[in-house]
């Protein structure tokens, strides 16, 4: 073959092709902390670093609110325990005083202070599952044994009050499906008195952890600026609290990141316990 080459072609060196860097777009997803296929990410990659994601955020199930509007309102409630299976009496709550004020109810004394009881109590086991897996997730296993534990703990007192761990339905339209068994006073009692103690053990063991730390600080920092000019929506609660001064009298810092939130969302669960000794 060479001897069919010119004199001149033989000289030349080989031409090395140019090479330019090229993007990689990949779906993350569908998936969901819970795996539901709701979030999907499009990831635009270069290498192994990650240049653009693009959320499409996706429905949550299927159909629920299509099946509800088949349904008498009281059978209807059964379906927004499915909504937050972690926050059940909380959705509860809120389709309930729909229906009354479409109806326009009135609820009882005692069933209001009772309903704020249960919706601060399943406030607290929502938080404690985030902590515990949240920590699971950066490599820190202990953790989350010791928040299942207390969570369990509310898990005991809804089993105690209406049978069922989980899906409750106790926050009817009207009021409740009935009054607490005795002895559930006693156990929630117990619990608040404990549960400072508790919060002190978790600090412990996560506010000086090295590894705690070096992931989580510096990381999702979000300014008060930036905060007000993103008109609050796209961020959640603990991290509006985290950086405004009013009206939450919470702990202030100058921005809130992932090492911040948690920390406040544990002073939430103390209000908790302060105003049920008071």
């Amino acid at each position: 073959m060479g001897d069919l080459l010119t004199p001149e072609l033989q000289e030349q060196a080989p031409v090395e092709p140019e090479y330019k860097p090229r993007r990689m777009v990949l779906n993350m997803g569908p998936q969901h902390p819970s795996t539901h296929g709701v979030l999907r990410l499009v990831v635009e990659l270069d290498g192994e670093n990650v240049m653009k994601a693009t959320p499409h955020i996706g429905y949550l199930h299927t159909g629920l609110e299509k099946t509800m509007e088949n349904m008498t309102y009281y059978k209807a409630l059964t379906i927004t325990d499915r909504e937050d299976y972690l926050s059940n009496l909380m959705n509860n709550l809120a389709y309930s005083m729909a229906v009354e004020k479409l109806i326009d109810c009135e609820i009882p004394p005692r069933a209001q202070r009772l309903r704020l009881i249960l919706n601060e109590l399943e406030r607290i086991a929502s938080h404690l599952l985030w902590l515990g897996t949240h920590a699971l997730d950066i490599g820190a296993m202990t953790l989350f044994f010791y928040t299942w534990r207390e969570r369990d703990q509310i898990l005991d007192m809804k089993e105690m009050m209406s049978g069922v761990r989980m899906m409750t339905s106790w926050i009817c339209p009207g009021g409740l499906r009935g009054d607490m068994p005795e002895g559930w006073f006693h156990k929630v009692n117990r619990f608040v008195a404990d549960f400072p103690r508790r919060l002190d053990e978790y600090n412990r063991l996560i506010s000086k952890n090295p590894i705690f730390i070096e992931r989580l600080s510096g990381v999702g920092v979000i300014s008060a600026e930036d905060a007000v000019a993103s008109a609050a929506l796209l961020y959640a609660a603990p991290a509006w609290r985290g950086i405004c001064e009013k009206p939450i009298p919470t702990p202030v810092t100058k921005s809130s990141s992932s090492m911040s939130r948690p920390a406040q969302r544990a002073t939430f669960t103390t209000d908790f316990s302060a105003a049920w000794k008071s």
